[in-house]
């Protein structure tokens, strides 16, 4: 039994590829990992803890360690589990900041000056549509990787996007210049990239491999070539176009159903309140700033 045996008979395939990534890098960074030692693995956090990462996405490599120990256990190639035991305490702060988040025209911006790096030049196409994916329908990383071909209907002008514990499943109406953003992505990149590999997919949105996306890499592809300064979050993006709507009058319970939230009091977090919007004004008009 190797480890996607092991993967694929005890985890969701739309699991499998992020549990993949993160046990790989693991492996990468860390000497002789199937004999690694509890300090072993304490020391891999911390190498994620000092490039800042969050204490999230922290908690989701631990996991995926864990499972990689396991599969070690399952297959006999170790006696014992280094980390079985091991829970992290970084405290993870749920509370949306609105006060940090993009506006419209800025997030609209980052959509229209996006340039590939030179030899991804053949799929400008593909960023563009995840980019506006996040701009324009508010989804996360992990719902455009699920997203298939079936999903997409070009004629309705929709796309329907599936639960996951987190959010529930939503159809939601595509922008006009989305429309033929996506057609001419499904009938020269996406068919030129599945031709190259002599492969075929249900993946609307495929990597240069023909593979699907994963949703690790989206932030660190759509923000290529882009000074610090002008680099956007994928999540914070999602928060500003929930907030943003909000701010626009838009009925809290419409709000929702466009988020996928499973609460309506989840979606009352984006609000600003008065006295926000009031500091918010001053911190843009205080010389000091």
């Amino acid at each position: 039994m190797n480890l996607d045996q092991y993967l694929q008979g005890n985890y969701s395939p739309t699991a499998i590829t992020g549990y993949h990534y993160m046990i790989n890098r693991y492996k990468s960074l860390t000497q002789a990992p199937e004999k690694a030692s509890y300090q072993d693995v304490m020391s891999y956090l911390a190498q994620l803890r000092e490039s800042g990462k969050h204490p999230k996405t922290i908690r989701n490599h631990l996991f995926a360690i864990k499972i990689y120990y396991r599969y070690l256990l399952a297959a006999g190639l170790r006696q014992d589990h280094p980390c079985q035991f091991l829970y992290l305490q970084d405290k993870i702060n749920r509370a949306v900041d609105v006060q940090s988040l993009y506006t419209m025209p800025k997030m609209e911006k980052f959509l229209e000056t996006y340039t590939p790096n030179k030899k991804n030049e053949a799929t400008r196409q593909r960023e563009k549509v995840v980019i506006s994916l996040l701009i324009y329908q508010a989804l996360t990383v992990l719902e455009i990787s699920q997203l298939n071909l079936q999903d997409l209907n070009l004629e309705k002008g929709t796309i329907k996007v599936k639960g996951n514990v987190k959010n529930n499943g939503r159809t939601l109406d595509l922008k006009p210049t989305q429309i033929m953003l996506l057609h001419n992505y499904m009938n020269e990149t996406r068919e030129r990239l599945l031709k190259q590999n002599k492969t075929e997919s249900a993946a609307l949105l495929i990597r240069n491999t023909g593979k699907r996306i994963l949703p690790h890499g989206i932030s660190k592809t759509i923000n290529c070539n882009r000074k610090e300064t002008e680099r956007m979050q994928p999540l914070k993006i999602r928060q500003s176009v929930i907030a943003h709507l909000l701010k626009s009058g838009n009925d809290l319970r419409i709000v929702q159903v466009f988020a996928g939230h499973k609460t309506a009091a989840a979606t009352e977090e984006y609000k600003q309140t008065g006295l926000e919007e009031l500091k918010s004004a001053i911190d843009k008009l205080h010389p000091l700033q």
